[in-house]
């Protein structure tokens, strides 16, 4: 078997389970936040049941709507909070000790590997970087959880991506994630499918990169992106994590509907051209087209490790004069390494504005939203029209690294020219 058929038939009390069967899981975690949480507990109490299955299992975080823009959102956000004070929910990450959710099921240790994890937003994908099964689902399936502990699934299809080679100077896993799009396309091959990552190069990727690649998998249509629970893995969870775990892989003779080999030696930073994520195109082809804002942030990039290489790029230099450039940690935890470590004071003394730990312009709700006309070169996750704002904004989409080393210029530049390596 896969790792995660292994880890859905270790879930479901089963010996063994194959593509196609549907099975009913039992689930270490369940998160919903701030946006849909009120529907959340609405579709839960409609259930007939008062208490949910385990009230330190049920993770709620404010973050889509914090700070609160508006009157409107305020409102919202003082009904969740009463919501959650009501039923008694030990972990609330609310304003203050928010974060994104992804980051902060990850960091906080509420995804294990070998477990199944949920949440009420599409990139809980992100939660295979542990080498947890992490899936996004609807408000009724989060309400059944939340009473039952189980969540039915049928069990994907695996796909192996077979990453080797040597990382080069200024490449992120951003730019990996960018090339697979442009190489599989958005055609529908790999929907409901499970993306599994292996390889050398896989094994050298730290975690933050690790949740890079999983948590854009969703947008090729995957039902779930994994990465195999490692040396990395356990010392990323020392300390943090809240429970057992099991150190599960693929069996050597693991049946893969398709397995793509992608030498990342070969891969240099990258580009997605508005609109499309997977219209991509090596950042030479791109070098020299202008941009007014620079966004770097969300469940994708938000990273210390993210603001370690825009620091090293940045130092003792100024953002363009024409170039808006907002930062936006992923989580506090994250915001206060990188203050310790002196990433953001470099992103400040440069010119960028930092931002309280939210999903920010990400989701086109408030904190730096494009407007009519805006260009803006983006480390988030997300190109469509209207996705950051205003639909006759267009949005380039890349790493760090490129976001960083085309702000200095105000035009998209190869951070390979910067000669700070």
């Amino acid at each position: 078997m896969t790792i995660t058929e292994k880890i859905m038939a270790l879930n479901s009390g089963r010996d063994k389970v194959v593509p196609g069967q549907l099975v009913w899981v039992d689930v270490h975690s369940i998160m919903t936040m701030d946006y849909l949480g009120e529907q959340c507990f609405k579709q839960f109490r409609s259930l007939g049941v008062n208490e949910v299955f385990d009230k330190e299992r049920v993770i709620c975080v404010s973050d889509h709507l914090v700070p609160p823009p508006n009157e409107q959102f305020a409102t919202m956000l003082n009904r969740w909070r009463q919501i959650v004070k009501e039923h008694e929910i030990a972990y609330f990450y609310d304003l203050g000790r928010q974060g994104i959710a992804h980051q902060i099921m990850v960091e906080q240790g509420h995804v294990l590997p070998g477990k199944v994890s949920i949440g009420t937003d599409s990139h809980a994908n992100t939660y295979g970087a542990v080498g947890a099964v992490g899936n996004a689902i609807g408000v009724t399936d989060a309400a059944v959880a939340m009473a039952t502990g189980k969540c039915w699934f049928r069990v994907p299809e695996s796909v192996k991506f077979v990453i080797k080679g040597t990382w080069q100077p200024y490449v992120m896993a951003k730019d990996l994630s960018l090339h697979i799009m442009g190489m599989m396309h958005w055609n529908g091959h790999l929907i409901y499918k499970t993306l599994e990552f292996t390889g050398e190069a896989i094994e050298a990727l730290d975690m933050a990169g690790r949740m890079t690649l999983c948590n854009m998998t969703v947008d090729l249509g995957a039902k779930n992106g994994i990465v195999a629970p490692d040396a990395v893995t356990q010392a990323y969870l020392s300390g943090v994590a809240k429970g057992d775990w099991e150190m599960i892989a693929s069996d050597p003779d693991a049946h893969y509907d398709a397995v793509y080999e992608v030498d990342v030696t070969n891969v240099g930073p990258t580009v997605a051209l508005p609109d499309k994520l997977d219209d991509t195109v090596p950042v030479e082809k791109v070098v020299g087209r202008k941009f007014n804002k620079a966004f770097v942030g969300t469940c994708t990039n938000g990273r210390v490790e993210d603001f370690a290489v825009m620091a090293e790029i940045l130092e003792g230099k100024q953002i363009h004069r024409d170039v808006n450039m907002i930062v936006v940690p992923a989580s506090q935890a994250v915001y206060l390494e990188a203050l310790k470590r002196g990433y953001l004071q470099t992103l400040v003394e440069a010119g960028a504005a930092i931002d309280t730990p939210s999903c920010a312009a990400c989701a086109g709700i408030h904190t730096g939203v494009a407007g009519d006309g805006d260009i803006v070169l983006s480390a988030g996750n997300r190109n469509m029209k209207g996705r950051m704002g205003s639909k006759n904004a267009q949005i380039y989409l890349t790493s760090p690294a490129v976001v960083a080393a085309s702000a200095i210029r105000g035009e998209i530049t190869d951070p390979r020219e910067t000669g700070t390596y």
